[in-house]
């Protein structure tokens, strides 16, 4: 019987590296008819979207503007308060 050898990490690493290695990934240019169809397939879904009514966006609209001027404002009391709290640290 003969004692079987096994892979050790050295020899591993001391392999040459495969055929593929050191080369770029071969990239296909997209054919025009490949462009042609995934711009058809687009606007297909983008017909099937359902697109919300004038009156929604209005309302979206005006709630978003709303709670930017609220949150600006909060921080700006914030700003406020936190200037005039160090203002007053430094008279000490």
């Amino acid at each position: 019987m003969g004692i079987a050898k096994t892979k050790t990490k050295e020899t591993e690493r001391a392999k040459p590296a495969s055929s593929g290695a050191g080369k770029p990934p071969v990239r296909r240019t997209p054919s025009i008819e490949r462009i042609r169809r995934f711009l058809n397939d687009v606007w297909i879904e983008l017909k099937r979207c359902e697109w919300p009514t004038r009156e929604q966006v209005i309302r979206s609209t005006t709630i978003v503007i709303g709670f930017i001027v609220v949150t600006g404002a909060f921080i700006g009391a914030l700003d406020a308060l936190l200037s005039w709290v160090t203002r007053a640290l430094r008279l000490f």
